[in-house]
């Protein structure tokens, strides 16, 4: 039996989404309504029927593709090593403010919200960690300040390439997902092994035809 499809509503802010990952992608900074709509195919009045206004439709790509993003990456490291997966999660989440400043920073204007775009990340954070610690992988677990020290090191590191995204280089988030492994008790050496095996695989996988 198949699924009853979504309502029209549903559907269609489905749709202005898509659209709006297309448009951030090709225009960046320059990404207006009317630019969504005509994507979607869909009437401008449309658009403002589920978004208030260009900000509050960025705001929400933030948050859905940073949602996205940690579930993809939980999913595709399920049973793996935890400091890989949290290698793998930190990277992913770094390299997106990279190809999309816009939506990095959305991001950092959210972070300050009541309920931060961030939250998912932290739940999947404590996840590994908790699961690090039990394995003797970690020295530190799920435990308050180390859930701040990550997240708070991510958010200036997203501050940092969204102020200035040309003097990101190749090492830039190697460097960052290194010094936040050893934070957690992965010796430097295997920190940076990691970091860069979760760099290179990154880009292999965005660099594949779709």
């Amino acid at each position: 039996m198949s699924k009853p499809r979504p309502p029209k509503r549903e559907r269609t802010r489905a749709k202005l989404i898509a659209a709006g990952f297309r448009v951030l992608a090709d225009r960046g900074d320059a990404l207006t309504a009317s630019d969504v709509a005509a994507e979607a195919d869909v009437a401008n009045g449309t658009f403002y029927n589920h978004f208030l206004d260009r900000d509050d439709f960025i705001a929400t790509l933030a948050r859905e593709s940073l949602a996205a993003i940690t579930v993809d990456s939980a999913e595709q490291t399920e049973g793996a090593d935890p400091a890989w997966r949290f290698a793998v999660a930190t990277t992913r989440v770094l390299q997106a403010a990279v190809q999309q400043p816009l939506w990095g920073r959305a991001v950092l204007r959210l972070s300050e919200c009541p309920t931060p775009p961030h939250a998912a990340v932290q739940r999947h954070l404590r996840e590994d960690l908790a699961s690090g610690l039990s394995a003797g992988r970690f020295t530190h677990g799920d435990d308050p300040v180390t859930v701040d020290l990550v997240t708070g090191t991510l958010i200036s590191a997203l501050r940092r390439i969204t102020t200035d995204v040309d003097a990101v280089d190749d090492q830039t988030i190697p460097a960052v997902v290194t010094r936040l492994l050893e934070a957690i008790g992965i010796d430097r050496a295997e920190a940076a092994s990691l970091a860069d095996s979760a760099g290179r695989e990154h880009r292999t996988s965005t660099s594949e035809p779709t």
